[in-house]
Order: C-alpha cells, then structure tokens, then sequence
C-alpha cells in the first residue's frame, strides 16, 4: 500500500516537474501566455539552458566545499564576518518567528552563515540550505542569491521564477554586499521555503535585506578606514547622517583611497577610476586647507558642498577613529574636537559594537525603540547610556528599571506610579512613577522578559498612546519618552511559548542589536587594559606576559562585568606592583589537562586537529600571534579553538 502511494506521489511530481519544465522553455521561446513579467528571471532561464545546459525538471547539480574550503572562505571575510553575523541576528529577530530562514553567501554563491528556526536545520539540508553549499546560477539554477550575484543587483525570485521545479515553493530576496572600491564580498538572502503568499507581498521583504546588506557596507567601510577621514554625503541634507549616504575614505593629505558602492553614481561618475587616488579638492569646490579646516572645528557638521561638475550637494566629515602613520601637527596642547570625539568613540575597535553603535545612532533621534540582546555581563546597561548620551536627549533624564529586581506586586506602581490613597499601605503623598519621572527623556527597562504578562499590555498602551493612568487617578498623563529594553532571554521563543506578548515584542524591537559575548570581541586586549586603568584610578596596569595571556585565553562566561571584577581583585593584591599569574586566583593559567581528558571519547576529527594546535604552537615557541597566522586563522578562533580542547597558554612559552 505504502508503495503504490510512493508511487502515485512520484508520478504526480514528475508531472508538474514536465509542466514546470515546457513553462521554462516556451517562456523563453515567448510563448507562453502567462511568462514571468520581470525581464531578469527569463535572462536567467535562458542563461541556464544556453549556457549552463540545466533542465528544469530534473534535480540540481548539487555542490559543496568540504568543511576545510568552508573555514578558509570564512577567515577570509576578516572583521567583516562579525559584522554580517550581528546584522543577521538583527534581521533575523525583526522576521521571526515566521518560517523565513538567512543565508549569506560569499561572492562564488557559497552559503557561509545561516540562521533558521530549531528544528528546520536537516530539513533545509537535504534541499542544499546549508553551510558549504554552492547556490550560484550554475548549480542551482535561477534563485535569489544565484541571480543577484550574478546580475549584481537585488534580485526576488518567487516561486515558479525558479529554475527547477522542486524548489517551485521557495522564496527568496536577495541583495548583493559590496566592500569598497566596488568589490563584489556575497549576497545576503532571505527566503520561505513553502510561500503561499504573493510575489508582491515580498517587496517589503527585499526592502529589509537591501536595508540590511547597505548597513554591513557602511559599518565594513568605516571600520576598513578607521585612519582616514570619512566624507559623507548626499543631494539632500536631513539623507547624510543615514545609510542612503555616499562615502569616500581621505587620507591626511586630502588623497582618496576609497569609495563606497553608491558614490561613483551620486556624483555623476562613470567608475571608481574616478575617484581614488585623486585628490578631494578636484571632486568637490573647496580647498584642502579648507576641507581640514572646517574638518577640524565642525566634524559630523552638515554643509553645502558644491561638486566640479555643477551639483549641489550635502556632506559632513566624520573624524579619524584612530591617527594616520603620519598625523598632522596640532595647532594647540589643547584637545580639538576631533581627538575629543576618537576619545568618546567606546568600541575600542570591535566591529560589531561598532555596527551596533553605528545603528543605534541612525535610529535614536526618531520614535524607534531599541532591543538590546546578549549574555549577562556584555554592557547592555552601559551601551544603553550611552545610546542616551549621545542623542538629542543627552540633557534630559536617563532612568534605569531592572524588571527582575522588583517584585511583581510592586513593579506597576514602581513603574507607572500612583495617586495618593490609592490603595491600603500607598504614600500619603503618592508616587509619579519611572515613567512620569524620565519624561522627555529615556526610560531604561532592563530583563524585560522578566516583566509580569498583565504589566506588558499597560506597556503597551503606554508606547502606542504615549499616555498611562497612574492608579488611583481618573485622567491620564500624556508622556514622552524614548524606549530603550535589554534581556538575555530569547524573547522570539518566549512569544512562541506564550511567556511574552507577540505585539509589544516587535513594538520594542523596532531596532534589535545583539552585544557580543567578551570571548567573542576583537578588542579584548585593549578592554583589559582600559577597564584595569579604570580599576587602577585611570593609571595604566603593569602585566607579567603570563598573566595577560591568561587573562586573554579565559573564556569570560561572565563577560565584562566578570573581566572588571577579576581586574579589580588583581589590583588589590598587587598592592600597586604588576599584576603576576597568582594575583588572577585559582580559575587562571592551569596546566593544560591530559591528553586523555583532553581527548575522551573525542572524535578522530576533533583529536587530529588538536595535535595540530600542539604542533604549531611548539614550533612557533608557544606564540599566539604567529600560531594563527602560520595557520591562517585569526587570534580569537584561535583561543577559542585552544579552550575547546582544554589547553590553556602562557606567553611563558608553556602550556
């Protein structure tokens, strides 16, 4: 019985696979009456029976890297793949939970990253959905990421406009990633592998990757010319300070040594040739002397800047994050605006709290609020201040309110206040309540998913009607106030579960950033060492090699506020001498365990690769700078790669 049902569902897909198949050639062939309408997806039909020599009705010639080739392309992606990732979990937490999955693929079509649903992960394998796979045009046929990389444009792909029948349910929008200088980095994909819904309900979906793709350039850009100067601009003004905005990267001697993917066309140019390495004075009407000028006293200042060509246009120069190798000479001992604003800038050099900072900052003048995510200890609290600190609201209030500190009996009135003798045992002269007191400035809610159900649907109407009834009174209170919420619960799956509202969750996760774990921070070294001189009363620490190699390869579990209180420890016993290995206590700088330990009940894999770290760590004497680089890995994947194996180093030339 199981058979003959087998059978009849195979011969029923092999005849819409033939359906689907003469769709493809007739369309081609102009003439089927009911052809795609975009030009772009006959293109790439006609490409894979011409060129590629596909059929429509058979399976895909499906290819993968092995898992060797899949690092080595992730290495290669350098600070930019942290960058995508954080994005990706921003994009992600905006559409789910709603069955679309992520994937970005490099410039070959290779997925790299993925993120989906739990559960949906072997599913998405069996259709070539997975790290290693290759979906350009070549082996998949026309489809989201495929075409886009090849046409180089945004592309959506809907449905039966793919190639091969099986994947006649698929959705997917897709965006190209450009680095500087018009290098082609990937595609950043969504896609609905059972769509029911209309081609042009997806619209809106390509709108948000390409939305998304343009944040990761900007953020890569800014980050690849931390030295340089970057110039910002745009034909209208209140568009410079927001990602629609051309880029170019200035040297110290006004040089151009990079533009961004939208800058050639915003000034009328037909190539990059244009642009770099030529001088800024010959793109835009003004004089160095002038443009370091006004560079100098006005930076993030928008004015009218007339280009050569007769456009007018508008620009402002963001400061050097870091000096150039040659730094202009200062005109005074006192600090200009430009080391005042490097000094403020608080990411040390991380790229994902630089693309969080980066976003927050486009988003926190207007009514958008902010979702922070991660661990315990990564600095949501810190970065939420700081969010403060640096917008239109700086002058006004920032109050914090932790939902999980407060009892659930207490935290409504904690929050929204009350009148007097509203209820037995209340104030006799009542209490206005947080959000009262942080009006026309910003209230900080932090472990938000531990806030009571009934609590989320007043908090709610407080954010859509900007008004609350404190108890006890009649009329209610017109508020201002900007949102600002953090929790390092999984709110998404809490929605699923009923433990957290669906409608105040995507209220408050206007803009979702996710703060990177310590462990996982490029700027580890120079936290260290800033938030020891904090503990140290802003005078630099001392370090013995072995102590700060320790503290480098700890995995933090409880991130900067775990670093700042071991910082602060060690300080004290140091008694104003160098911090040693002892002074960090008992949980640093072991020996390594036994290789037995080490590698119980470990997989061939798992223990090659580990006498491979062994190997390479002895041959360059135990250090870890040269150890990644003879392995082409970088310093971090390295570490992390040395923990799970349960070795730990010292920079004494031991493990």
């Amino acid at each position: 019985m199981h058979a003959e049902v087998l059978r009849g569902q195979t011969n029923q897909n092999g005849r819409k696979a033939k359906t689907h198949a003469d769709f493809v050639r007739q369309s081609c062939a102009g003439g089927w009456l009911g052809a795609p309408a975009e030009p772009y997806v006959i293109a790439a039909w006609e490409r894979c029976l011409r060129d590629y020599q596909l059929e429509p009705s058979g399976d895909p010639p499906s290819e993968s890297v092995d898992n060797s080739t899949l690092e080595e392309r992730r290495a290669q992606l350098g600070p930019l793949a942290q960058i995508v990732r954080a994005e990706m979990r921003r994009l992600f937490g905006q559409i789910a939970p709603s069955h679309y999955l992520l994937l970005f693929t490099d410039a070959d079509g290779v997925i790299l990253e993925r993120m989906c649903e739990p559960g949906h992960e072997e599913l998405l394998r069996r259709v070539d959905l997975a790290p290693g796979f290759i979906w350009d045009e070549r082996h998949e046929g026309a489809n989201g990421p495929g075409t886009c990389l090849h046409d180089r444009r945004p592309r959506l792909v809907h449905r039966a406009e793919h190639f091969f029948a099986r994947n006649g349910r698929m959705t997917c929008s897709a965006a190209p990633l450009w680095g500087p200088n018009g290098q082609l980095l990937g595609a950043l994909d969504t896609s609905h592998f059972d769509c029911p819904d209309s081609r042009e309900s997806q619209l809106p979906t390509l709108a948000m990757v390409t939305t998304s793709t343009r944040l990761v350039e900007q953020s890569y850009f800014t980050g690849s010319f931390k030295d340089c100067w970057i110039l910002r601009f745009h034909d209208q003004t209140d568009m410079v300070n927001q990602f629609h905005a051309g880029m170019l990267a200035v040297d110290e001697h006004g040089m151009i040594r990079a533009a961004d993917s939208t800058a050639p066309a915003r000034l009328g140019l037909d190539g990059y040739e244009f642009l770099v390495g030529h001088s800024i004075d010959e793109l835009f009407d003004i004089s160095l002397t002038r443009f370091f000028n006004d560079a100098q006293a006005h930076p993030y200042q928008v004015w009218p800047a007339a280009g050569r060509n007769g456009n007018l246009l508008y620009a402002g120069i963001w400061p050097p994050q870091e000096p150039p190798p040659t730094a202009r000479p200062a005109k005074s001992l006192a600090p200009s605006p430009v080391e005042h604003a490097r000094k403020s800038v608080p990411h040390l050099g991380d790229p994902v709290v630089a693309h969080n900072l980066w976003c927050a900052e486009q988003v926190m003048n207007r009514d958008i609020h902010i979702l922070l995510q991660g661990e315990t200890g990564t600095g949501k609290d810190t970065f939420a201040r700081m969010i403060h600190q640096r917008g239109e609201r700086r002058d006004k209030t920032f109050l914090a309110l932790s939902c999980a500190a407060i009892p659930e009996t207490l935290i409504e009135s904690e929050l929204f206040g009350y009148d007097p003798g509203a209820f037995t045992g209340a104030r006799v002269g009542g209490m206005r309540g947080k959000v009262v007191a942080a009006h026309g400035g910003t209230l900080f809610l932090d472990e938000i998913g531990d806030m009571p159900l009934g609590l989320q649907a007043r908090l709610l109407r407080l954010l859509e009607d900007k008004e609350i009834t404190p108890l006890g009174r009649s009329r209610p209170i017109a508020v201002d106030i900007r949102v600002i919420s953090a929790t390092n619960r999984d709110l998404g799956r809490m929605v699923l579960e009923g433990g957290f509202r669906k409608d105040l969750y995507y209220r408050l996760s206007g803009l979702t950033l996710t703060m990177p774990p310590l462990r996982d921070r490029h700027d580890i070294e120079q936290l260290i060492n800033a938030i020891a001189a904090e503990e140290n009363g802003n005078v630099v620490v001392a370090f013995a090699p072995d102590a700060f190699a320790a503290l480098r390869a700890h995995s933090w579990p409880g991130n900067i506020r775990e670093l700042r209180n071991t910082l602060a420890t060690a300080i004290a016993l140091a008694g104003g001498r160098r911090i040693e290995r002892e002074h960090l206590g008992p949980g640093f700088g072991g020996k390594p365990l036994p290789d037995a330990a080490a590698t119980e009940d470990a997989s061939p894999l798992a223990v090659a690769e580990r006498d491979r770290l062994l190997q390479e760590l002895k041959r360059r004497h135990w250090n870890a700078t040269a150890t990644a680089a003879a392995l082409g890995i970088s310093r971090n994947t390295l570490y992390r790669k040395l923990r799970k194996h349960g070795v730990r180093v010292g920079a004494d030339g031991e493990a």
